[in-house]
């Protein structure tokens, strides 16, 4: 049976401003490409409020860390209250933007340990004993992982 463990909670980013919501999506897309991780659009969803709008996204990137380990990364954009321009040819947003990730561990994800009694048993001792210190390192990748991106998300708005 597959375990979860929260390894990043609700990390929250805002910005206010001007933004090329292309770029800004090409560079989550591509940091999260540098590290193997493949990107699961759940869901796009636009309204349309008088003279603004308002998005959400929501983005999910998994990456199988090992046999026994899966990190799934989780992102919710949204994009209130903006309006659509140009600025030097290119296509613009002003608005406010919030990031919310959140990152978890699942560890079993294949259901290698489901079954007999003995599996179960076998499964608590290894979790217990055996691989306590890869698991530290396995949720400090995921972590830091997460920490690169805010970094680079606070570069891209000079924040």
């Amino acid at each position: 049976m597959v375990q979860t463990e929260k390894v990043v909670k609700d990390l929250e980013m805002n910005y206010s401003g001007v933004f090329d919501l292309k770029e800004f999506l090409d560079i989550i897309k591509k940091y999260f490409d540098r590290h193997n991780y493949d990107l699961d659009e759940k869901s796009y969803d636009t309204k349309t409020k008088e003279d603004t709008k308002n998005t959400l996204m929501k983005w999910q990137f998994e990456r199988k860390l090992d046999d026994y380990n899966k990190g799934i990364i989780k992102i919710n954009i949204k994009i209130n209250n903006y309006t659509e321009n140009y600025l030097d040819g290119k296509k613009v947003i002003k608005g406010d933007i919030n990031l919310k990730i959140n990152a978890e561990l699942n560890r079993d994800y294949d259901d290698q340990w489901k079954g007999s009694m003995w599996k179960k048993f076998f499964r608590s001792v290894y979790d217990q004993y055996i691989a306590d210190e890869r698991q530290d390192k396995v949720k400090s990748s995921i972590k830091t992982l997460v920490e690169g991106l805010r970094k680079e998300v606070k570069k891209y708005f000079n924040i």
